[in-house]
């Protein structure tokens, strides 16, 4: 029984996704670059010889396994007899967990190239 336990909290803390990557990776690149792989972005701002490039999103929740233990009673009745059970269980949950929410990356862009990144929201774990 302890074995199994511990099976289940491997499995727990191995089973999350990996975080998204880092908007810092940017960083560097040209803005070209950037648009070819992220796409059109959702808003921009101009200013002073600098680029805003924001990209909003919407992070999902963290996947993962969950263990549970369970209890059960039942009593049933009827024609020549009664009888009652009790029993346990073990079990597995698999699914999204916890909260989802927004989230904007920024990237500065200052002469094609993107000099700063930033990620704000909920969402963006």
């Amino acid at each position: 029984m302890r074995r199994l336990l511990w099976s289940l909290l491997l499995l727990t803390a191995c089973a999350q996704e990996p975080p998204a990557p880092l908007a810092t990776a940017w960083v560097g690149r040209s803005e070209a670059d950037l648009v070819a792989s992220l796409g059109v972005p959702t808003r921009v701002f101009d200013f002073e010889g600098r680029r805003i490039l924001a990209y909003d999103g919407y992070g999902a929740a963290q996947q993962a396994v969950v263990p549970s233990l369970g209890f059960g009673f039942g009593r049933a009745s009827g024609g020549w007899g009664s009888a009652t059970g009790f029993g346990t269980g073990i079990g597995l949950s698999f699914g999204p967990f916890g909260q989802s929410g927004p989230c904007t990356t920024q990237y500065e862009v200052q002469d094609g190239r993107v000099i700063a990144a930033m990620r704000t929201g909920s969402g963006c774990g």
